[in-house]
């Protein structure tokens, strides 16, 4: 490993669930560059694994839009950094600032995203976490995918309720990461994209367990855009799809049928729910009458010219208010030629950064529950140890389960347990406290009864 600047030379820029990005510039060639540093240090075999997931990655670079390190360092602390090519701009960045992109600029965007993990996933390559923030756009407005590989996922898994906005339920239910929880995070990013918000948008004071649940088992709101090709929306449906099976066959299927869509619009057009990709016991989304796509294997469409700009502002573009994206990403190219000079300059006066706050995006509508099926879950009569209560439930059907804790003059707290049907709690041992379990599948949601102990009066 090579050693990093020191640490007043860096820029801070973001920060991840786990690690952090910084701008700094070489010494040596004068060049602006990012490193993204890690809580801690690899071992040997991690740093072996690491080695041949960037070179196989760097095999995409000709091909496929995709950010990749360019070497490994290693801080005097011993923490792991990546070194690699500083972007002008994420996503989040982009939509926080001008709101949901246009359908030309999603068609555009999605092609050029599934084009590089259809690129990936050929080469045996797993992205792990497609989100709104591992999409960046260089100087020149191209779209790249960063952040790829399992290996340091594994090394430094962070909390799951961090990515509960955008990663797959089995992602979220187990730490499952395969090419099919890509295909639902491209989906995630796509409807990011034409909303500006998450499938699964926080409620105000939403408990994040609660909000775990929600997205284990809620439907995710329709979108809701008079301009939305019934194409595009049904696409996006698919990848979104919480059965696993029931997604698109693969990247490349998804790139061909945006690449189809690319270019004049039609009012309706038609659009399959990839009949002959998806097993024949798997659940079909949404419940639209499919077409089935022609005989023969699917096949990628060409990757977009390197360097060329994702999107642009034109005369036919309607007016809408406020700067269109577009605008943003052709002017992000002046970024080519101040990032060193203002790199450098914040190297030389950290005290004087400000790194502004991005507003929230607007919340989305509240997912509206279908009527459940009967569902029996009964929780047991708590055990009260003094300091602690032995909880334990169980339930007709596989669920996952939420523990709803409300101790006497209180408010109620949610905790998230996966599949677990029980759960060891501390308590106050002198207030009263009531339980009640929630659990959740595809089909709805449903409660137990809510049960006491020291004689609390339970209100539901």
């Amino acid at each position: 490993m090579t050693t990093s600047p020191e640490d007043d030379e860096l820029v801070p820029l973001g920060e991840g669930p786990v690690a952090t990005v910084f701008a700094s510039v070489d010494e040596q060639g004068g060049a602006a560059f990012a490193l993204k540093i890690y809580p801690g240090p690899i071992d040997r075999r991690t740093r072996s694994e690491l080695d041949t997931e960037l070179r196989r990655l760097a095999e995409l670079r000709a091909r496929a839009g995709v950010v990749v390190a360019d070497r490994v360092e290693e801080l005097p602390d011993g923490r792991c950094a990546l070194r690699m090519e500083l972007c002008a701009q994420s996503m989040p960045e982009l939509v926080a600032s001008f709101g949901p992109l246009t359908i030309p600029d999603v068609l555009a965007l999605g092609s050029a995203l599934a084009t590089a993990l259809a690129a990936a996933h050929a080469a045996g390559l797993v992205h792990g976490a497609v989100t709104p923030g591992n999409v960046l756009f260089r100087p020149s407005g191209e779209p790249v995918l960063a952040d790829f590989g399992l290996t340091l996922r594994r090394a430094f898994p962070g909390e799951v309720s961090a990515g509960v906005d955008f990663l797959a339920p089995e992602t979220l239910r187990d730490g499952t990461r395969t090419e099919r929880t890509d295909l639902y995070g491209l989906g995630a990013v796509l409807y990011f994209a034409l909303s500006g918000s998450s499938p699964h948008q926080g409620r105000p004071g939403e408990p994040v367990d609660a909000r775990l649940l929600r997205a284990l088992s809620g439907e995710v709101p329709a979108l809701e855009r008079a301009d939305l090709p019934a194409g595009l929306a049904q696409l996006v449906s698919a990848l979104l799809a919480k059965n696993p099976d029931a997604r698109p066959l693969d990247a490349a299927t998804v790139a061909a049928r945006l690449g189809a869509m690319i270019g004049p619009v039609p009012a309706q057009p038609a659009f399959d729910d990839f009949g002959g990709a998806v097993p024949g016991n798997a659940v079909r989304q949404p419940p639209a009458e499919p077409t089935a796509l022609p005989a023969g294997p699917p096949t990628a469409v060409p990757p977009r010219p390197r360097g060329e700009l994702l999107v642009q502002f034109g005369p036919n573009d309607k007016a809408r208010g406020k700067p269109r994206a577009g605008i943003v990403i052709a002017a992000v190219g002046v970024l080519s030629v101040l990032a060193v000079a203002l790199v450098a300059l914040l190297v030389s006066q950290p005290a004087k950064l400000d790194v502004p706050v991005a507003s929230a995006p607007v919340a989305g509508p509240a997912p509206v529950q279908p009527a459940p099926p009967p569902v029996r879950l009964e929780l047991d009569d708590p055990v009260d140890k003094g300091d602690h209560v032995e909880l334990s439930w169980r339930s007709s059907e596989p669920l996952d389960y939420a523990v709803i804790v409300a101790p006497e003059g209180q408010p109620s707290d949610t905790i998230f347990v996966r599949r677990d049907t029980r759960l060891r709690l501390r308590i106050d041992p002198v207030l009263q406290y009531c339980f009640q379990i929630q659990g959740a599948s595809s089909a709805g949601v449903y409660e137990s009864q809510a049960k006491p102990i020291r004689d609390a009066t339970c209100t539901t």
